[in-house]
């Protein structure tokens, strides 16, 4: 018999959610104990952590209804810093010591519905020693359900490879469908793209098409598709982006053209705890700063990031690379994980400058060792060990003047002039954008230690084609021609948007 369903387009969501059964949240109040044997007596909200200097016990008491019978039941646990062995009515479940991707179990012989069920996660002893990120009770299909899935957008074939491997004790698989579903997430008028395919065995691949023409994933323009796979009684809904990686060379290339990091070095920022909704908006928050001050890319080290921040990251237009990630069976869980999120990196890029933080904060010492980068004809990109704003301090502005797509560039032969020299000034242009500008218009001016205009004009019109060492002219100008001596700055501004700045002092003779 097949397991094909008919769904109005305009409530296939609303249709699809009541077949599945919502996970049981698991996040609250949990009673703890330390030590080798546990002694409960106090509480703690999880997802958080007990500070601990030895094995923490977290203990908490779960109904799980009747109609879960028959039902296959596993229990999510997103994310733990230490080994951690898991027990379901003091019955032990199993063991994991995985720090990047999430803690899954089947507890299906062990949860007693209809009944009030107890769960208990020995931690040992680490730095952090609690759960984070999602914490649930799932309820599924025992006949079919999805064992691994992994997406791959083909964004310039318009579209979107399936492999999936299906669980279970169903015995046939050619008696089933797959019914697939992908919708623009950004456009209210959306269609509903709905495509089926047999499902003729445990593993099978699957191509979708999604059309000749299909809005890109990155930095600028960060896409996104809602897709839907329905199966047997169950379905998976999540949210992907056609965006292609490729490495060509040393230089790794988005949706075909050259990716140039604009980039931060941290470890776990520890904003997993709370709510799953609290902390998604705790990582929005924290990464839409990074977007504001013209950052592309986050590179963790010795973490991998939530299934939260993956998701918001998506929104935002950022890339995200875990750390800690060792060998290939870690690398394959957290593909299975967080494969699908096109903010998702694992490529190494090369010829990346690391540039290391400075004791007391400068503009100046970051705008010359990025400027300088940007000069550089086969530097990737660059990325800020340790970097943080100082505080009550965050000059945006300025800071994106030299951290952005399209930089302008100034090649000063030096910063002290008298009255009697000339300004020659080659200027140049980095551009890292989504396409060539066929007609940039390049402006430049002069303003005094009050911001009062002096001297301007246009430069010209410029091809800005994706690259650096991009030739935007030359300001040639005689320093008597200045009002007096002092301090000046010289602004360079590309199509009116992309501007950068660079200060330098006027003497009133010939001496320096």
């Amino acid at each position: 018999m097949n397991r094909f369903k008919t769904i109005f387009c305009l409530s296939f969501l609303l249709c699809l959610s009541a077949l599945a059964q919502k996970p049981i949240q698991l996040g609250g109040s949990w009673e703890y104990a330390i030590g080798e044997s546990p002694k409960y007596g106090d509480y703690v909200m999880l997802p958080g952590e007990v500070k601990s200097d030895g094995k923490v016990w977290y203990r908490h008491g779960v109904y799980v209804p009747q109609d879960w019978y028959r039902q296959r039941i596993t229990l999510y646990l997103e994310r733990l810093y230490a080994d951690a062995t898991i027990y379901v009515n003091d019955q032990k479940v199993g063991h994991d010591s995985l720090r990047c991707a999430p803690h899954e179990y089947d507890v299906t012989e062990l949860i007693v519905p209809g009944q009030r069920n107890t769960v208990v996660v020995c931690v040992a002893k680490s730095e952090r020693n609690g759960i984070f990120g999602k914490m649930e009770l799932r309820a599924g299909s025992r006949q079919l359900y999805l064992r691994e899935l992994h997406i791959q957008p083909y964004p310039f074939d318009g579209r979107v490879h399936l492999d999936v491997t299906m669980g279970g004790d169903a015995l046939r698989f050619d008696d089933y469908i797959v019914e697939v579903m992908a919708q623009r997430t950004d456009v209210d008028s959306a269609g509903i793209i709905r495509r089926y395919y047999n499902m003729t065995k445990r593993h099978s691949t699957f191509d979708m098409f999604l059309g000749n023409e299909v809005a890109l994933w990155d930095e600028f323009h960060p896409h996104l598709y809602r897709l839907v796979i329905d199966f047997g009684d169950d379905f998976l809904e999540t949210a992907i982006g056609m965006r292609e990686l490729k490495t060509d060379s040393s230089q790794v290339m988005i949706n075909q053209r050259p990716l140039y990091l604009r980039s931060v070095v941290m470890g776990n920022p520890g904003l997993e705890s709370g709510s799953t909704l609290s902390a998604e908006q705790a990582w929005f928050d924290f990464l839409q700063k990074y977007k504001h001050w013209g950052f592309n890319h986050i590179r963790f080290e010795d973490y991998c990031p939530t299934e939260a921040a993956f998701a918001m990251a998506d929104k935002l237009g950022l890339l995200l690379q875990p750390g800690g990630i060792k060998g290939e069976k870690q690398t394959k869980r957290v593909f299975n994980a967080y494969g699908h999120h096109p903010s998702l990196m694992m490529a190494e890029v090369e010829g990346v400058e690391w540039i290391p933080a400075q004791k007391d904060f400068s503009i100046g010492y970051y705008k010359e060792r990025i400027e300088r980068n940007l000069k550089t004809a086969d530097s990737r990109g660059f990325q800020l060990e340790d970097f943080a704003w100082p505080e009550k301090n965050e000059p945006a502005k300025e800071w994106t003047e030299f951290c952005a797509p399209i930089v302008p560039l100034a090649k000063f032969q030096k910063y002290e002039y008298s009255m009697t020299d000339s300004l020659e000034v080659p200027l140049e242009a980095c551009s890292a954008f989504y396409g060539e500008i066929q007609a940039a218009r390049v402006t430049y001016f002069i303003c005094d230690d009050s911001m009062k205009v002096v001297q301007g004009g246009q430069l010209a019109v410029a091809q800005l084609p994706i690259g650096k060492d991009i030739p935007l002219g030359n300001v040639m100008i005689p320093l008597s021609e200045l009002p007096a001596p002092g301090k000046y700055s010289l602004y360079v501004a590309i199509a009116g948007r992309f501007r950068n700045h660079w200060e330098f002092e006027l003497t009133g003779d010939g001496s320096l």
